[in-house]
């Protein structure tokens, strides 16, 4: 027969191994990230910008790779013979390339992460738009600049809810970035993000909300197996057909409603 398993042999072989997935994950990572910047700084200004979105595109999967978390697309991105401007809950700072590695886009993100390290440089330099929240007034601003970016030919991604959540709920949706959508006559795509542990159930573990830091949040990535990030792309609404408001309550409703019904599932 073979001899039992000592719980406290498993315990050091587990730690043991992942401390080794993390170091050879952050090593691949620094690398892939190094490389990254490089393109950014040099190439993306003589790109044209369907090179920059397939580079985007091929650099956001190979990321993900990295950090070992799998990628499942459920649904269709609507076509791309118009502007779409992506609607998302908001769970992590892995969100955005998670929907790059699928259907690249330039994102809205709040002004404190231009000046991250790493992360603000990389957002900075693959058009990335910033936004002041506590700032009513540059609402406007970032309208007209979406509007532009729309009418330019480029997709743009926000994230309604105005914040990272831990996945559990979703968070009312704000509406004052959505009137650009209107004036563009975009597409507007509500998209369902969560995120699976090697078990299939729903996790919070990729969450960045809270106090979490964003080394606490890499360091826990890195030593997880077997993560799976869902996207769920569901039905595009017109925005010319409704106001601003209304545009968030059914992108909302529509997110909710899909999040409960895999709640209820799992």
């Amino acid at each position: 027969m073979p001899a039992a398993i000592n719980p406290r042999m498993y315990r050091v072989r587990h730690k043991f191994s992942a401390s080794l997935r993390r170091g050879v994950r952050l090593a691949a990572l620094g690398v892939h990230v190094a490389a990254g910047l490089g393109i950014a700084r040099w190439l993306f200004p003589r790109y044209p910008e369907a090179r920059r979105k397939r580079s985007i595109h091929r650099w956001s999967r190979q990321l993900l790779r990295i950090v070992g978390l799998r990628l499942a697309v459920h649904g269709q991105a609507a076509p791309a013979d118009k502007p779409i401007l992506l609607l998302s809950n908001h769970v992590s700072w892995l969100d955005i390339y998670a929907l790059n590695a699928i259907s690249p886009a330039r994102f809205v993100a709040k002004s404190e992460v231009r000046s991250w390290p790493v992360i603000g440089t990389l957002c900075t330099r693959t058009g990335t738009l910033f936004v002041d929240r506590n700032s009513k007034h540059d609402a406007r601003r970032v309208n007209t600049e979406i509007a532009q970016a729309l009418q330019g030919g480029s997709d743009v991604a926000l994230f309604p809810e105005g914040t990272t959540t831990d996945g559990s709920a979703i968070r009312p949706f704000r509406s004052a970035l959505l009137q650009a959508a209107m004036e563009s006559r975009a597409l507007v795509q509500p998209v369902y993000l969560r995120y699976l542990d090697a078990g299939g159930s729903p996790t919070t573990l990729p969450a960045y909300c809270d106090d979490i830091s964003f080394g606490q949040s890499l360091w826990r990535l890195l030593g997880a197996r077997g993560l799976r990030a869902e996207v769920h792309f569901l039905p595009p609404l017109r925005a010319e057909d409704i106001d601003r408001r209304e545009l968030a309550r059914t992108a909302e409703t529509l997110i909710r409603e899909r999040h409960e019904r895999l709640r209820e599932a799992s």
